[in-house]
């Protein structure tokens, strides 16, 4: 699922809680690192919009990676 901004961010994290703990995890550091480089990409074209939506995607799947680790 590709993820670019807070919205699809959180249904990809809803998509997921079905799968194992440790899947979840790498499907999650895998989309951190792809929203992290799309967000150099935007800042490069400072394009504030693009950015926005990356580190707000970003959060979202943070967050829910400190839930999945706690429960490990």
């Amino acid at each position: 699922m590709k993820i670019s901004d807070e919205t699809t961010a959180k249904a990809a994290i809803d998509v997921w809680q079905s799968k194992d703990r440790k899947e979840q995890l790498r499907n999650i550091l895998m989309e951190i690192e792809s929203l992290e480089l799309n967000k150099m990409y935007y800042e490069n074209r400072e394009n504030k919009k693009g950015i926005i939506r990356s580190e707000e995607a970003i959060v979202v799947l943070i967050q829910r990676k400190e839930e999945v680790e706690s429960g490990l």
